[in-house]
Formats: C-alpha cells, sequence, structure tokens
C-alpha cells in the first residue's frame, strides 16, 4: 500500500474519531441538561443557596466555615451568579465545569490508545454513565474536585510539553481544589504515591510535585490535625456507644454495591419504566464489562503493556479509592458516592483499556454494547425520579395545605443546626410564608387554632429541639409519603376533631 493512501486512511480515521468525540460531548450536554432541569434540588443543594444567598463575600466565607467541613471557592462562585432567585438555573454552573473533563480525559487516552475506537469509547462512556450525568449537575462542589483532580493528574503524568506549564497547572489545580474541597489533599498524596509507583524521565520530577503540593496545603495543616483528632474521638465514643468495633451488614453491601454505584448510582430510585430500563442496560453493561475483564486476565501476557501515564494514572485512582473507602468507613460508617468523584472519571478510561485488548474482530460488537447500555443508562438517570424530591414535597404539601382553612406551613429537617428548617418552602414557595419551627404559633396564642403543614425530611426523634414547639398541643392527623427521605405531615390542636 502506497504511503499516501496510509496517509489518507490514517486522516479519515482522525476524522470519523473527531465527529464521534464532538457527538459524545454533544450527548453529554443534553443528558446534564435534561437531569438539570428535570430533577429537583436537594437538602445539600438547597445548603449551597442558603450559603450562596448571604449578602457578601465575607458572609459567605463565615457561613461556609461555620460548617467546618467545606471549602468556599465553589459557593463563592455560585454566589458570583445569583442565590434563592436564581435557584435550579444555578446548575449550569458544575454542568460546563463538569466538561472541562473531557479534556485531560482525552488527552490520557490518545496517550495510552492513540486515535482509535478507544479513545472514542473513552469519550462516550464520560457523556453517559449516570455517575457522571448526575454528579456534573448537582449543585455541590464535586464536579469541581473532578475537573482539578483530572487536571492534576494531567499536569503530574503527561510526559510532553513544557515542564514550566506542567507545573503551573499542577499548582493551579491542586490550589483550586484545595479551596473548592479538602479530599483535593488525598489526591495530592495519592499522585505521589503514584509517581514513586511508576518511574519515567519524561515525567515533572516527583520533588516539584511535592514541593508544590505542600505549597498548597500548608494553610489546611492545622485544620487536618484538628479534624484527625476529633474524627478519631468520635470513632472511639461510637464504638463505646454500640459496644465495640461492629461491621454493620449494611455497609458491607455497600462496599459490594459500589463498583455498580460508580455507574448507576441511583437505580432503584428513578421509578417506573425508568427504572427497568436503567436495571436491563446496567445488566448488559455489566455482563460485558466483566466479559472484557475474563479476556484481559487471560490475555495479559499477550497484551502490550500500558503507556506508562495510564498506568500512573491506575495506580493513582487505586490509591485514592482506597483511602476514600478507609476514610469513609473510620469517619462516617457509611460510602457517600460523591466522595468518589476525584476517581471516578477514570473508569471509562479503565474500560476502554479492557475493550481495546478484546479480539479485533468481534471488538465492534463490545464496543456497541457498550455505547448502547450506557446511553441508555444516562437516558434513564435523566428522565427518572430524583433521590430526594424537595420540589415534589413542597407541591405536596401545597395542594394539603389547598384542602385546609388557612394552614400555616413550617418544616423539620435533619441537617446541621446552620441552615434555616424551611429552605424547601423558600426555594420552591416562598409565598406560602412558612415559619420556623421556634415561629409557630404556641397553645393560647393567635393563630394555634390554625392546621399545621409540616415537611419532614428524615427521622424526627423526640428530642429534636424543633420538634417540640410543632407538636405542643397538636397531634397529627394526616401522613403523606413523598420518598424515602421526604414526608408531609399534617398537625391540629388536640380535640379540634
Amino acid at each position: 500500500m502506497a504511503a499516501s493512501e496510509v496517509d489518507g486512511m490514517r486522516a479519515a480515521s482522525a476524522r470519523g474519531a473527531a465527529a464521534w468525540i464532538w457527538l459524545a460531548v454533544a450527548v453529554a450536554v443534553v443528558l446534564r441538561a435534561w437531569e438539570a432541569f428535570e430533577s429537583s434540588l436537594w437538602l445539600d443543594e438547597l445548603h449551597t443557596l442558603a450559603h450562596a444567598s448571604l449578602p457578601g463575600v465575607s458572609e459567605v466565607l463565615a457561613h461556609v466555615r461555620a460548617e467546618v467541613v467545606h471549602q468556599p471557592l465553589f459557593f463563592l462562585a455560585v454566589h458570583a451568579f445569583g442565590g434563592w432567585d436564581e435557584g435550579a438555573a444555578l446548575r449550569v454552573l458544575p454542568v460546563l465545569s463538569s466538561l472541562l473533563v473531557f479534556l485531560p480525559l482525552l488527552a490520557f487516552a490518545r496517550r495510552s490508545f492513540g486515535s482509535g475506537v478507544a479513545l472514542t469509547l473513552t469519550a462516550w462512556l464520560f457523556a453517559c454513565i449516570p455517575y457522571q450525568v448526575h454528579y456534573a449537575t448537582e449543585l455541590r462542589p464535586y464536579a469541581w474536585l473532578a475537573v482539578f483532580s483530572a487536571g492534576a493528574t494531567h499536569a503530574a503524568f503527561s510526559e510532553s510539553g513544557s515542564r514550566l506549564g506542567r507545573i503551573a497547572l499542577f499548582f493551579v489545580c491542586v490550589a483550586a481544589g484545595v479551596w473548592t474541597h479538602r479530599l483535593m489533599e488525598f489526591v495530592i498524596f495519592s499522585i505521589g504515591a503514584a509517581r514513586l509507583l511508576v518511574r519515567s524521565r519524561e515525567m515533572l520530577p516527583l520533588w516539584w510535585l511535592i514541593v508544590a503540593g505542600a505549597i498548597a496545603v500548608a494553610p489546611e495543616v492545622a485544620w487536618l490535625v484538628e479534624y484527625a483528632q476529633k474524627a478519631t474521638e468520635d470513632r472511639f465514643d461510637y464504638q463505646a456507644s454500640h459496644g465495640g468495633f461492629r461491621l454493620r451488614p449494611v455497609l458491607v453491601q455497600e462496599a459490594a454495591a459500589l463498583p455498580l454505584r460508580l455507574v448507576a448510582p441511583f437505580l432503584g430510585a428513578l421509578g417506573g419504566a425508568w427504572a427497568w430500563l436503567a436495571k436491563a442496560a446496567l445488566g448488559v453493561f455489566g455482563f460485558v464489562c466483566l466479559g472484557a475483564l475474563v479476556n484481559f486476565v487471560r490475555r495479559r501476557r499477550e497484551s502490550p503493556p500500558l503507556a506508562p501515564a495510564l498506568r500512573a494514572l491506575l495506580w493513582f485512582a487505586a490509591i485514592d479509592f482506597a483511602i476514600v473507602v478507609a476514610l469513609s468507613f473510620y469517619r462516617w460508617d457509611r460510602l457517600p458516592l460523591q466522595y468518589f468523584a476525584p476517581v471516578a472519571w477514570v473508569l471509562p478510561l479503565m474500560i476502554a483499556a479492557l475493550a481495546q485488548r478484546w479480539p479485533e474482530r468481534s471488538r465492534h460488537v463490545l464496543v456497541g454494547l457498550l455505547g448502547l447500555s450506557t446511553l441508555a443508562l444516562g437516558v434513564a438517570q435523566a428522565g427518572g425520579q430524583a433521590m430526594e424530591d424537595m420540589r415534589g414535597a413542597v407541591r405536596v404539601a401545597r395542594d394539603v395545605g389547598a384542602q385546609l382553612r388557612e394552614p400555616l406551613y413550617s418544616a423539620l429537617l435533619s441537617q446541621p443546626d446552620l441552615f434555616d428548617e424551611t429552605i424547601p418552602f423558600r426555594a420552591y414557595a416562598p409565598e406560602l410564608g412558612a415559619l420556623e419551627p421556634e415561629a409557630v404559633p404556641q397553645p393560647g396564642t393567635p393563630g394555634f387554632e390554625r392546621p399545621l403543614v409540616v415537611l419532614q425530611r428524615g427521622q424526627i426523634l423526640e428530642d429534636n429541639a424543633g420538634w417540640a414547639p410543632l407538636k405542643a398541643g397538636r397531634v397529627v392527623v394526616r401522613r403523606e409519603r413523598v420518598d424515602f427521605y421526604l414526608t408531609v405531615l399534617v398537625l391540629e390542636p388536640e380535640g379540634a376533631r
């Protein structure tokens, strides 16, 4: 074959890959926009609006710092674009930001796979996997955390380009990541550990990474020590109150389901046909991935070695994943899915690497099944019900109240004391004039005779300070279940019926 023909085939292949990548980007935008429009804000997103809606930067900083566990950068950015009045429209900020992950992700893929089908599969999987769709949409810092993690790993493991440019990118991503979420500190550690395991003269020197990371993390060292002490004390207190160390069966189930939940995080909550579509698609996806993994294990000696950058990235993902699992168990005795955002974006690359090692004669079938199943999963995620439907709960409260005479509205949420209880009404029905529990009329005061509609989140404990003024002289006469987390109650004065 003539050299010109070979060059022509390569050019055509590159154009085809570029077309598929742009299609993947378009699909990513559509799925994320659909999810953003369709799903309700949930409690933590309402907390974001509560931070952002404060009048000035100093107030936002103080409010975020009072929450202790979070960093202010993302909330300051949301504050710059709006607050309660803009509401869910502010999800455009994480949605657009999340698309930046395509840049380092595809850079890794090109270095590892060239311009073949594995490159386009990487882009397609990132566009469609439900975990990526959901956390790219949520009005929380996790999309930014993924962006800064991807940018930092790209700078640390890249083997080409200006070293000064790469170390500058690494420092900017690390510094911005630390001010976005404190999990970024574990990202930095994991990058350093991966560089110890994967040596490359073309990558940035390890000591450069150590110095840049240390400068970025230095302001947080005191807090980290204090937090470690508090976490240890809380862990020992928890164990003492529960008769010593216990491995809860629920935690074991969470750990066993974690690999699938990093693909489809809310499978059972989607509801109706969406849930059935997601379960069927996940079955196909899991079966194909398992087959690709078995093939890789069987043929590992015949396969060419992974590119150094990809090996370093996989070591980074494994180390950070293990740290987050251990920390989650130690600190919270559960596995919060959002804390895996710094590594979950690596999953498309891992699957593409397995697909590239599938026999070429049937590889198009494998890639087609992966592409169609993940598209179905992404569509089900975007179209299905929200895990916690605050908008629906407020709508139920309004409908219930419409059947009553001059009702009052309030709420009691399972959340930190820093936030108002009535923030769901502030987001979705400010005109109802919902009252904080302590402002609800008490026996013998004007307005006590009016029925009280309460939006409840989580389990109400009798010693909850907000419950006492709501139940004083009243009885629950009606309960409307909204979803697993939310219930609407109607309370009336004792003896009113």
